[in-house]
């Protein structure tokens, strides 16, 4: 035990490097930033160590970032680039809520678009799209997306003749231009306009 004095049941271990031993699981429960090997908990990264006396718990916040990175499972926001008939590429933008320093490169399969029969992934979404997608495959790269779900898909589109945001008119289902009058069809997601 230092001399420290104990603020609100925890204690401060000071700064830690990766692999520097802070207890022992008899004592404590390894929290986050630890690993355990051979009943010894350890740092897992650079931080600061903290032992929470009454969880019995020792943990460290990380003092550099840790980087996102798509995962199966998260929802993304991104950037429809190319779109064939049976697959678009994404650039993905956001990653559950977190915007992106560096984007990341996704497809969306046409059978992945809706949950029903979709012929052609043009009449779902088109390039300079923004969607929000959920990312189903994380193996191999790139990434794989689907938008089949009320919450998924395009969330602002714009006018494929001038280029002018479109509005969603939800009595009739359709993407309006407010400029040339057009209307369009997307496989539109709830909160559209919500970026």
């Amino acid at each position: 035990m230092s001399g420290k004095p104990e603020l609100e049941g925890k204690r401060d271990k000071g700064f830690v490097t990766p692999g520097e031993k802070l207890g022992v699981i008899e004592e404590f429960h390894a929290g986050k930033g630890t690993y355990v090997e051979g009943g010894v908990i350890y740092s897992k990264a650079t931080g600061k160590a903290t032992v929470d006396l009454q969880r019995k718990e020792v943990r460290v916040e990380p003092l550099t970032r840790v980087p996102t990175v798509p995962r199966k499972g998260s929802i993304i926001i991104g950037e429809v680039l190319q779109v064939q008939d049976k697959m678009a590429t994404v650039k993905i933008l956001k990653i559950d809520g977190e915007k992106l320093t560096r984007p990341y490169t996704a497809i969306l399969h046409v059978s992945f678009a809706t949950k029903g029969f979709l012929k052609n992934l043009q009449d779902a979404l088109r390039p300079g799209d923004l969607i929000r997608a959920r990312i189903i495959g994380d193996e191999n790269l790139p990434y794989q997306l689907t938008t089949a779900g009320r919450d998924l898909g395009v969330i602002k589109a714009f006018c494929t003749c001038c280029g002018a945001p479109l509005n969603y008119n939800r009595r009739k289902r359709v993407l309006e231009c407010p400029h040339c009058r057009r209307t369009e069809r997307r496989k539109v997601g709830e909160g559209y306009d919500v970026v």
